[in-house]
């Protein structure tokens, strides 16, 4: 399993997120892809993100969210 660091995925240009208060939040989708791991356990939510001037709602996790719902392939 991939290591993760939060630091490291805010400063990562390759994924989408957005922050909400405090808290950042991950795409999924973006997620899936760099980690190259099934996160179908992952608690998420939708919210709006504008992406290539796109403005439409994606799949979101926070990072503990993340965190707790990765599977050991």
């Amino acid at each position: 399993m991939k290591p993760l660091k939060e630091k490291l995925l805010i400063k990562d240009a390759t994924i989408n997120k957005v922050q909400f208060d405090t808290e950042w939040f991950y795409k999924l989708e973006d997620m899936q892809f760099y980690l190259k791991e099934d996160l179908s356990e992952v608690e998420f939510v939708f919210l709006p993100m504008t992406i290539d001037g796109e403005h439409e709602y994606f799949k979101c996790a926070a990072f503990d969210d993340i965190i707790r719902g990765r599977k050991e392939l």
